[in-house]
């Protein structure tokens, strides 16, 4: 477990990844820094399920763009109106991202998962101290 990063102890981090080996990647890494997976899912409309009403909800979560052929974009709106941090980790450039999801920190692959989940640490670090729930 990595201690630079206690705000991710207990943590849960969804996954939104396709490709199976990416997703286990990013699932070990997440779980090595002390966090739960939620997830990973392979379709979009898995993940907008696991999105619906106020419990279990996760804290933050790793979107990959293109999810078997269909954009990510409905699970970001919804983690973003719930302010849920989320970053993408994506093959695309960032003029395939819509301009009101433009700040959200794009990590091109390949990418080292434990820098994906830095970033979210480093959000919810953010979040926390400036009490947005």
């Amino acid at each position: 477990m990595n201690s630079a990063y206690p705000t991710l102890c207990g943590k849960a981090i969804m996954v939104v990844e396709d490709e199976y080996l990416i997703a286990l990647n990013i699932e070990m890494a997440i779980v090595d820094l002390g966090a739960n997976v939620v997830g990973p899912f392979s379709q979009i409309d898995d993940a907008l399920a696991a999105l619906q009403g106020s419990t279990n909800l996760p804290d933050a979560a790793i979107l990959d763009i293109n999810v078997r052929g269909q954009h990510v974009f409905p699970v970001a709106d919804r983690l973003h109106e719930r302010s849920i941090p989320f970053v993408f980790a994506t093959g695309y450039d960032n003029w395939t991202i819509p301009n009101h999801l433009a700040h959200v920190q794009r990590f091109e692959k390949p990418t080292d998962p434990v820098r994906l989940i830095h970033a979210l640490a480093d959000q919810l670090v953010s979040r926390d101290a400036s009490g947005v729930a």
